[in-house]
């Protein structure tokens, strides 16, 4: 039997369900997991025999015990208990269940029961958040840095030159040229059309050029960001970062060889 899992967001759990159940599955379970971030919650569903009965499991990490979710008896009925049994055991807010124990599914005798955890393990994730958020810093004090650097780089420009009034200095050249013999004058004219060509041209080619990207000064940004991220959804975007710079240092060389 094949398992298939797939992240979604809790915006996509009763879209989840709705296809789900369009397409004949059967409910199977939803699995709470304490996890770091907070409550992991796992929603399995096994499709039909043509397909193999496949369980395909929808993961929305870190509900909140302040954030609510939408319950999925709308379209699965038998979803209830679990339902019930993430309220009462994890503290899950879940609204519009459609037979809801409004807390009283389990007789326990401390609330969110399975949220408690050992001293050793309280010690661990306070020393994980620490080194969270003292990595979320440094990541944020490069990024501060290298926009600093790149402000400075951008205050050194070169002083671009005043444009130059050529139809004037021509008007210069050839005043100067008639008191010149015609063939000297002629010399002059033409050395000073072969100045002003190359002149031109070395402005157009300095106004096409961008400047360049400070990738350092990207990456440290980005770093920034999924320092909050989950561990495999921060290695996504890393990963599309990565393509991002490879093609645009890609389509630079390019440019460069033609």
């Amino acid at each position: 039997m094949a398992q298939h899992f797939e992240d979604i967001s809790i915006d996509d759990i009763l879209s989840v369900a709705e296809r789900e159940h369009e397409a004949h599955s059967r409910f199977v379970q939803v699995l709470c997991i304490n996890g770091e971030e907070g409550i992991d919650l796992v929603y399995s569903y096994q499709k039909t025999a043509d397909q193999g009965y496949a369980v395909h499991n929808y993961r929305v990490h870190g509900v909140k015990p302040e954030t609510h979710i939408p319950s999925v008896t709308k379209f699965y009925l038998v979803a209830f208990p679990f339902e019930n049994e993430a309220h009462d055991l994890f503290g899950v807010q879940v609204d519009d269940i459609a037979i809801d124990f409004k807390g009283g599914f389990y007789k326990v005798a401390i609330d969110k029961p399975m949220t408690v955890i050992s001293p050793a393990q309280k010690a661990a994730r306070e020393k994980a958040a620490k080194l969270a958020a003292a990595k979320a810093a440094k990541a944020a004090k490069a990024a501060q840095e290298a926009a600093s650097k790149t402000e400075a780089a951008a205050g050194e420009r070169v002083q671009v030159a005043p444009a130059i009034d050529w139809e004037a200095e021509r008007a210069k050249v050839e005043a100067k040229c008639a008191n010149l013999d015609a063939d000297k004058a002629v010399k002059v004219m033409a050395a000073f059309d072969a100045k002003m060509k190359k002149a031109q041209a070395e402005a157009a080619k300095a106004a096409d050029v961008k400047p360049a990207v400070d990738w350092e000064a990207e990456r440290a940004k980005v770093e920034a960001k999924c320092a909050n991220l989950p561990e495999d959804k921060a290695a996504k975007v890393m990963a599309a970062f990565e393509a991002k710079v490879r093609a645009a240092q890609g389509d630079a060389s390019a440019k460069g060889g033609e």
